[in-house]
């Protein structure tokens, strides 16, 4: 028997879907023909296996772009669930908050116009709370960070509600852009975001063998470099996180932030994975900051913990009101 009731994380680089017993995820992308951009050729990883198409990113910024979300989602979750229709299945849809009328109504239609009929949104960050283990029903607060592409969301929870939130673009392609800058000004190659993806990851080596271009010749290069150099470029980029959370840290009622001396921070969302950002953040802010065990699939776990009802259903359904 199918699953009547699907969940869904739509993020800018990755799409997570699941239902009550399997989680799937693949790239949020598609491959257009380009001479008819309308003619989708390729949806999620396969889409960037193909060579000389046109790509599209149907998420950006938390925003949907309608019509191509709606191909996107439709093709995953029948892929997922191996039906030929959506007809009668329903949907939990994790949403960035705060949002605004507009993003909320065009990812509504994106489903709608993916063939989902009932469709509800939960918050993002409380699903990633959720899925993350955090106990956010509890008196003594807690904190949730989620690191994603382009934003960086921030909450503090407690007695089952936010009392503290943020949403500010100090998102993990902050941290690429620095690094792109550095590489085309002090090591004289281009890089791509793949490349930053795997600098940022790799900060704990002694030498890093980066691939890139050389921009005069355009013939590709590989150059040796010592983390440390780069640790220093990405160091703005990383302080504008620390400064964001801070701020959230500081809007909470006095007795919330204190209860983080102690629950800490928890990092969620797939930029939260660079080396080192548990503890270049917890010395910034003075509080204990910890990975979450699963960070990029944390708003789908939680989502899908919904699904399988009990506590965290009922939990959710109070705060959803």
């Amino acid at each position: 028997m199918f699953e009547s009731v699907i969940a869904a994380d739509l993020g800018s680089q990755t799409a997570r879907l699941a239902t009550r017993t399997k989680l799937t995820e693949d790239e949020t992308r598609l491959a257009l023909d380009p001479g008819n951009t309308s003619r989708i050729l390729a949806v999620g990883g396969a889409a960037r296996r193909l060579i000389g198409t046109a790509e599209a990113y149907p998420v950006r910024g938390g925003v949907a772009e309608i019509t191509l979300a709606a191909i996107l989602l439709r093709r995953l979750a029948l892929n997922m669930t191996g039906r030929r229709s959506l007809l009668g299945v329903s949907i939990l849809l994790a949403q960035a908050e705060p949002a605004s009328e507009l993003e909320r109504a065009a990812l509504k239609e994106a489903a709608r116009e993916a063939g989902f009929k009932r469709i509800r949104l939960f918050d993002s960050l409380f699903m990633g709370a959720l899925g993350a283990g955090l106990e956010t029903d509890a008196e003594r607060a807690s904190m949730l960070v989620d690191v994603g592409r382009e934003r960086l969301g921030a909450a503090v929870f407690a007695n089952g509600g936010v009392v503290a939130r943020s949403v500010t673009r100090a998102g993990s392609v902050t941290v690429d852009r620095a690094l792109m800058r550095h590489f085309a000004r002090e090591e004289g190659m281009l890089i791509g975001s793949q490349e930053a993806e795997a600098v940022k990851r790799g900060f704990g080596s002694n030498v890093l063998r980066i691939p890139g271009r050389d921009p005069s010749s355009g013939l590709p290069v590989k150059r040796e470099i010592r983390p440390s150099r780069l640790r220093e470029a990405a160091a703005p980029a990383l302080a504008a996180m620390a400064r964001a959370i801070t701020e959230t840290i500081e809007s909470a009622p006095p007795e919330a932030a204190a209860d983080l001396l102690d629950s800490g921070v928890t990092l969620i969302g797939g930029g939260a994975k660079q080396y080192g950002l548990p503890e270049f953040l917890s010395s910034a802010l003075g509080v204990p900051v910890r990975l979450a065990p699963n960070p990029g699939q944390a708003v789908i776990l939680g989502l899908q913990s919904v699904l399988r009802g009990g506590r965290a259903r009922q939990i959710a359904e109070a705060a959803n009101r």
